[in-house]
This record gives structure tokens, sequence and C-alpha cells, in this order.
């Protein structure tokens, strides 16, 4: 469908439109966006930013909806950022993606790859400093092996794929000539599906088997596909022995990948595998005034202390919980402590309602421990109540955010150095212990129960 049908099919709806949201919504946030196609029953969007984007997707399912009745044509909505005049690649259109890219010229990588995830940008903390340094090493030093493959795991929202596109960004940038090839694990799948159908083993072994480095999102979706699991496997091999870097992310260890063909999980831990940690207070703060930076607003320091003590899982909720204070701050005039409390009122953790302090966290630790408040603060330095006092320490500074001099105090008028070395052992073992980390997510729910 041509650019003037496209236009015409949205000044349709939005007429519409008019009669079911109010006008300061209407013109702030859905007049600005521009029709760019509507083919293969996606109708897609553009707006300017990501700030944008954020507020507009509530609005999706109503546009769908309003695109259903002035159209008679039920549309899958997509909102983009950028200009209407990128090309867009339709989601899950698998035959497209692989009839464009055995010529190895890395155009279906460029177009895969997100302009905005740079190394730059990333606001680097305690929680995700190793896992940064070992992409900035894969992204200079392409070809060996003492990083390959590389593989990323930790929860949702962390920055897992931002670095991953950061390694293609920076590659591209300096190598443009270089087949970069960024998926995600449930396109990869998909294109599988396709390829069987149509019977393009060929297609999709090119396109994957040619390319100078691989990354793969979200790895974790080929569990239970064995199938998909064998042909990965020779893609992989084909890669590793060529000299080709991989890159993966997941939300587990590779170990703890139970439907995983061994022989997958013993390839994706022969490379360095890397966890990255929920960022702690600091962290938090500093991601928060990159986001004022870039929305080129001014916020005072009590909001930025205020959001970042109060949303702490991760950093997708965080910058959702800024552009949620920002949008309301259109409404109110200004942005103010008050403001930001109001517009985060339904939706700030339930840690943040109850009251919390380190005789809370100290007493659910040595219930769990089965030790006392006591040996904590104590100078017995056994394996069971030193490993205790640790999480401890390590809970007092992530979840209240106290100082370092201050957790030594509570502890016994322990020497802040002292802390800051249990703080960090807690924050290292959890790389590699499953065990530990199943502890914290424990001890942290009774703590907010």
């Amino acid at each position: 469908m041509d650019r003037p049908d496209v236009h015409s099919l949205w000044r349709r709806a939005l007429n519409l439109l008019e009669g079911e949201i109010t006008e300061i919504s209407l013109n702030t946030w859905i007049r600005p966006m521009e029709p760019v196609s509507a083919d293969q029953g996606v109708f897609i969007l553009s707006v300017p930013n990501d700030f944008h984007k954020t507020f507009v997707d509530q609005y999706v399912p109503l546009i769908r909806n309003t695109l259903k009745s002035a159209l008679a044509t039920d549309y899958e909505v997509k909102i983009i950022v950028g200009s209407p005049e990128q090309s867009i690649c339709p989601p899950d259109s698998a035959a497209s993606l692989l009839d464009a890219s055995p010529d190895g010229t890395g155009q279906i990588s460029n177009s895969r790859l997100n302009p905005q995830y740079t190394f730059e940008a990333f606001v680097v903390g305690s929680g995700n400093r190793f896992a940064h340094a070992a992409c900035v090493a894969v992204a200079e030093k392409q070809g060996g092996r003492n990083f390959n493959p590389l593989f990323l795991y930790g929860g949702s929202g962390l920055g897992k794929t931002h670095l991953m596109h950061a390694i293609g960004n920076h590659v591209m940038a300096r190598q443009p000539n270089k087949n970069i090839l960024y998926v995600q694990c449930e396109q990869f799948v998909n294109e599988f599906i396709y390829t069987i159908k149509e019977n393009k083993y060929d297609d999709f072994r090119n396109k994957y088997r040619n390319t100078d480095m691989l990354l793969i999102d979200d790895i974790q979706f080929i569990e239970g596909k064995e199938q998909m699991q064998i042909e990965f496997f020779h893609t992989f091999n084909t890669l590793y022995e060529s000299g080709k870097n991989i890159v993966m992310t997941c939300d587990k260890p590779p170990q703890s990948l139970i439907s995983l063909e061994e022989r997958l999980r013993t390839r994706f831990s022969c490379g360095l595998t890397v966890d990255i940690q929920p960022p702690d207070y600091e962290t938090r703060v500093a991601i928060l005034k990159r986001r004022a930076q870039i929305n080129h607003v001014t916020v005072p320091d009590n909001v930025f202390e205020f959001i970042a003590s109060n949303i702490a899982s991760n950093i997708r909720e965080l910058e959702g919980a800024f552009n949620t204070v920002l949008c309301y701050s259109l409404l109110a005039g200004s942005i103010t402590l008050e403001v930001a409390a109001e517009a985060l009122k339904d939706i700030i953790q339930p840690l943040a309602g109850k009251k919390i302090d380190s005789a809370v966290v100290m007493d659910v630790v040595a219930r769990y421990y089965h030790v006392t408040v006591e040996d904590l603060k104590s100078n017995r330095r056994n394996k069971e109540v030193t490993n205790p006092r640790q999480v401890a320490m390590y809970l007092c500074r992530n979840l209240l955010n106290m100082t370092l001099p201050q957790i030594g105090q509570e502890f016994g008028n322990r020497d802040h150095t002292t802390v800051m070395h249990s703080c960090n052992k807690v924050s290292d073992d959890i790389n590699g212990e499953c065990t530990l980390i199943k502890d914290l997510d424990e001890i942290k729910k009774r703590i907010a129960s």
C-alpha cells in the first residue's frame, strides 16, 4: 500500500480516536505519530523518540480497535522510533529475512541493530562492570577464543540486550564490511520452522553459517525444541571452528538449561560466562540522570533519590518509572518530589510501603540461616556465621542503600573496609552460585512480606 493511502487510513482512524481520549492526550501523543505502512496485516506508526514510544504503547490496544472499526480490517499495531522513511522489516517475516541475507553483505545485521544501544550509552555499575568489560573485549578483539562464546545471563531488564547491540554497533562502526547478525531466538526458531516448511535449508544455513559474528538473544527459547537444537549445534560448531564470534544472552546460566542437550550446554560454557546483577543504588541514580539528560529535562536530586530507592528490580522498570514521572509532570506543570510520589503511588515495590531497617534484615537473615542476630554482630569467624553476616551486610547495602560506615556500625562497629569486602564477596559469589541466588531471592521475599 503506498504512502498516500496509509495517511488516508490513519486520518480515518484519528477521526474516531478524537472521541475516545482527551484532547490534550490526543494532541500530545497521538497526532505526532506518523503512519509508515499497512502491509501484511501490520499497521506501523512512527514516533520521534523512546520517551514518546513508552507513553504511546499504552494506547496500542485502543488504536488497534479503532483501526478495525474504521477500516474493517484487524491490523496488528507496531510502534517504531525514528523517521518514517527508514526501511522497516515486518515482524515474523521469516521469508523476507532469509531471502535478504545469503549475499553476506551485512545489510540484514545493520537493520537489526539498534543504533542507540552503544557502549557510551551504557551506565556501568558494580552489578554489570565485568559484563561490560567482557563485551568491550569481544568487540575489540574478534576472532580470539578466550571469550568465545560469550554467554551473558541475568534477569529481565538488566541490560543484556543493550550490551549485545553495543558489540555489534562497535564492530560495524570500525569494520563496516563485517557481516554482523543479530537475531532474537524466537525469530531464529520461526525462521527454522519456515525453512522446514519451504525446504530452504541452504538459505537458512548460508545466512547463519556465513556470518562473521552471531548475536543471539534469549537463547533459552530453544529449550525443548529437539530439531532446533540439532541445527543450532551444527551452526555453532561451524562458526566456532572457523573463528567466528558467538554472543548469547539468557535468563539463566548454561548449567541451568536442564532441557538443553548436554553437548550444547558444554559448548555454551566453553568460553566466558558472565552474570549481570540488578543495579545498586548509585548505578540506579546514574541511570536516571542519564535519562534526564537524554530527554533534556531538569530533575531535582530528591526525585532521582526517590525513584532509585523505590524501584530496584531492573533497569527497564526503573526507566519506565522515570518516564511515568515525566509524563505526569506534563500535566502537573513541574517535576517535584510530590509529583513523583503521586505518579508512582500504584507501582512502587511493596518494600517501599513497609518500614524496613537493618534490624529487620538481620532478623530475617539470622532466622533463615539458623543463627542469632547476636552472632551476626559478634566477632565469630566460622563459616556458619561469616556467610550469613556477609549476606546481611550485602542486603543492607543493596536494599536499604545504607552507607558502608552505617552498616559497619550496625554490625558491631566494624570498619567500612570490612563491610566493602563482605558486599563485594557476595556480589562475586552470585556469579557462580545458583544456591546463593535462590537464598537471596527467598530472603528478600521474607523481608518484604
